[in-house]
């Protein structure tokens, strides 16, 4: 998989793999992001920020993250250029099961390398698949008890660079 920084003119192939894993995950009964915030004006906006990255396969956007240079909402403690923050990988459901969400965090690590930061870092909802996922790509656990910000409870993993 090649994995890049996107273009703004590349926000709606992201968005458009948001709202697929949103879609399918509301017909699980596991709503994650609600389909109705996610929009291509916002994922642009990640875009101009440089936060946006989309994985292709063969030309075709199969994967996409933000990766941000802060997180005050969930990590309020944090250095300036302390970590990297992923949020919103989702993998095409075509291309779901066979590590593209690994190589994501990844790719994610080497440019927390390439940017001298020492961590990246993610939160995520109480789901046993997302912690196992995280768990299993070299991400630890940071809190002992979920946090709670907002409407929001998350565990806080971070992963060494």
């Amino acid at each position: 998989m090649q994995i890049a920084r996107a273009r703004e003119d590349e926000a709606p192939l992201a968005a458009a793999i948001l709202r697929e894993v949103s879609e399918w995950l509301v017909s699980r009964g596991a709503k994650l992001w609600d389909v109705n915030e996610i929009d291509d004006a916002d994922v642009a906006r990640h875009a101009r920020a440089g936060e946006l990255v989309i994985g292709r396969e063969a030309g075709q956007a199969i994967a996409s993250m933000y990766l941000q240079r802060s997180d005050p909402l969930f990590w309020p403690e944090a250095k300036p250029n302390e970590a990297f923050y992923v949020h919103r990988l989702a993998v095409g459901r075509a291309f779901a099961g066979q590590g593209r969400s690994q190589e994501m965090l990844d790719w994610a690590t080497s440019e927390g390398r390439r940017a001298g930061r020492p961590f990246v870092r993610l939160d995520t909802e109480l789901r046993p698949s997302l912690i196992r996922l995280y768990e299993s790509t070299g991400f630890v656990r940071v809190d002992q008890t979920s946090v709670i910000t907002g409407t929001h409870e998350v565990v806080r993993f971070e992963r060494r660079v």
